[in-house]
């Protein structure tokens, strides 16, 4: 068996096209998903978001996808993260995990706040395992499913707060 794996941050309009098809591929019946995607591409495009991808043999298998927050000064929103399902379990995630906590520390960001379904027992504990804590339960997208809202100190002092 052989491995040809490459994680990387998005930068061309040919990597963003086959971002987008990687994303619409696990859609996970979000509501409004393929809408969010185009609005996602426009913000990669032109550099509000960012993006960390993993390859295989030139086919995106992994993404990792995330913004400073809207509103919070000094905190990155870690936005989406896909696996492709052949991949899940072989800490693809975890890397991404990390490398966007090596990106944001460059970037001198003080946290990561990032939200998963209640229900993605799998997605919590990976974030729980990078030191992510619980920060609020609530439904945030639908009115109808709980999420659970996560955060991640970057920085030295555990007296950070949001």
């Amino acid at each position: 068996m052989s491995f040809d794996f490459e994680f990387k941050l998005l930068d061309d309009e040919k990597e963003l096209k086959k971002l987008r098809n990687h994303l619409a591929a696990q859609p996970l019946d979000y509501l409004r998903y393929f809408d969010w995607i185009e609005r996602t591409m426009d913000e990669l495009g032109c550099g509000y978001k960012k993006a960390i991808l993993a390859f295989s043999d030139g086919v995106i298998v992994g993404d990792g996808i995330f913004q400073p927050h809207k509103t919070l000064h000094g905190i990155i929103e870690f936005k989406n993260m896909r696996i492709h399902p052949s991949l899940q379990k072989r800490y693809f995630g975890f890397f991404i995990v990390r490398q966007i906590e090596a990106e944001s520390r460059e970037n001198n960001y003080n946290a990561i706040i990032c939200d998963a379904r209640s229900d993605r027992l799998d997605v919590l504990n990976l974030m729980k395992l990078c030191g992510y804590r619980e920060i609020a339960r609530k439904p945030l997208y639908d009115g109808n499913t709980e999420d659970v809202v996560l955060l991640k100190n970057l920085k030295n002092s555990s007296n950070f707060q949001i």
